[in-house]
Parts: C-alpha cells; structure tokens; sequence
C-alpha cells in the first residue's frame, strides 16, 4: 500500500477525500439504479491523470474504500474499486476486491437466483476485465478461480448460466474445468504460492474422486503429490501435514498401481 497521501497536510488530505468520495458517491447513486451521473469514472481519471494527481487519487480512494469495506456499504465500495481502476489499471487488489464484492457481497444481497446471477456474472467479467490489464496476475487468475470453483457451484441456476454463457466459458465445458484453468493459469505465472496450491489441491482432488478411468485419477494423485512435496520442502509450519499427505497420497498412487 502507497502511502504517500498519508503525508499531506491534514486540511488539503481531508478536501481531497471529501470530493473524491462526493464523487463516487454519485457513482454509486447510478449503481443502485438512479439516474446516470453527468462523469463516468474513465471521465473523472482521465480529468486526474491530466492534472497529475493519480497517485494521491488512488491513495485517497483506496483508504476510503478500507473504509467503505468495515462499515459494509458495498454499492459505494463498488463505485470506488471502479474509480480507482480506472486510474491505475495495474492495482491487482482493486481487481481482486471489487471482483468479490460483485460477485459474492453484492450476490448476497439480492433475493432471487437470477439478480444473485447478475452480480456474480459481472464480477466475473470484470475480474477477466483485469486479467487483460494484468496477464501476469496470479492474484487475478486466483480471484476468477476461485469464483468458479466456490461461488458458481452453489446454485444449480449459476451453474446452467454459466454452461451457455458464450463470452465466460465460450468452450462450454464444465464449471471445474474453468477453474482449474485459471488456477493453472495463475499456476504457471507464479508457481507454488500458498492460495494458487490450496486451490489446485481442492480441484484435483475433485477431478481424481470423479474420474471413472484409473488413468485420469492415476494423473491426478500425482499432481496432488507434486503440490505437497513443495509444501512440505518450501512451507516448515506444514511440514508435518504435507508429510502425511504424501504418505496417504504414495499409497493411494501404489493401491491404484497394482489393481490395474
């Protein structure tokens, strides 16, 4: 997190605030179905970029959006993440948040399956919005995984939805198959983070329990394996842990080995 907004004079810290939140405030008044505001938030960052404020405008946004985010008031919160995107496409976390503030705090909210949908899907486009300003994101390609992988999968109208969406799955496979490929995704950008394996963990052994052909499940217990034998080597708080899931792991592997 930048600080330098933090080293302005308290008077001039607390203008700017005041009028970057005025601002999308009437952003988040059009969110909630209002009419639209005279700006859009590519209008105002272009106005900031011109004038050379930015830096101290993402600053100042990101710390209203903390903000924001303890007292719950997620149509403001998701007004800010657009601003501040618009401002500085390469901020990975306001990627991230806003994706799940769509896609699961804003979901919530809604009564019926068909508005959660409408969230959810919009969280998802716009974390894909951020994977294109970001293809080397492993935070990004996560955030999208993990949508797929946790959220979709809880109603059974999310799941259709998504099957014939052409724009988020225009190879109509299934909701597992999308998040294991934007967790390999993530994967082959920055191998071996904490969150990247965890996810991958759960999918392959989603994929392997599933699996009817001893080959593909063969496949997926070693990949399973692969991921421990970095934990244990590279995490020594699961040391232990990773141990005893490579021992249950190398048997599973040799019991499948000899039935075939």
């Amino acid at each position: 997190m930048r600080t330098s907004a933090r080293k302005l004079p308290a008077p001039l810290l607390l203008l700017a605030l005041v009028a970057l939140c005025g601002l999308a405030g009437a952003f988040a008044h059009s969110e909630r179905g209002a009419s639209t505001p005279s700006a859009t938030p590519a209008d105002f960052a272009g106005v900031v970029v011109m004038s050379g404020f930015r830096p101290l405008a993402v600053d100042l946004l990101w710390m209203r959006a903390e903000d924001l985010a303890r007292m719950r008031r997620y149509y403001e919160l998701l007004s800010l993440y657009n601003l501040i995107t618009a401002l500085d496409p390469h901020f990975e976390a306001a990627w991230v948040y806003n994706s799940s503030n769509l896609a699961f705090r804003l979901a919530n909210l809604e009564d019926s399956p068909q508005k959660r949908w409408r969230w959810m899907r919009e969280g998802l486009l716009y974390a894909v919005r951020g994977f294109k300003k970001n293809p080397r994101s492993d935070k990004i390609c996560f955030a999208i995984a993990w949508i797929f992988y946790y959220g979709v999968p809880r109603d059974d109208y999310f799941i259709e939805q998504v099957l014939r969406d052409e724009t988020l799955n225009p190879q109509r496979v299934s909701v597992i198959e999308l998040a294991r490929t934007w967790a390999e995704r993530g994967y082959q950008t920055r191998p071996h983070v904490v969150y990247i394996d965890w996810l991958l963990e759960f999918i392959y052994r989603d994929y392997g329990t599933h699996a009817t052909d001893p080959q593909q499940k063969l496949h997926y217990l070693r990949k399973r394996l692969e991921i421990w034998r970095v934990v244990r080597q590279d995490k020594p708080y699961a040391a232990n842990k990773a141990a005893q899931k490579i021992k249950e792991l190398k048997a599973a592997i040799s019991a499948l080995q000899s039935s075939r």
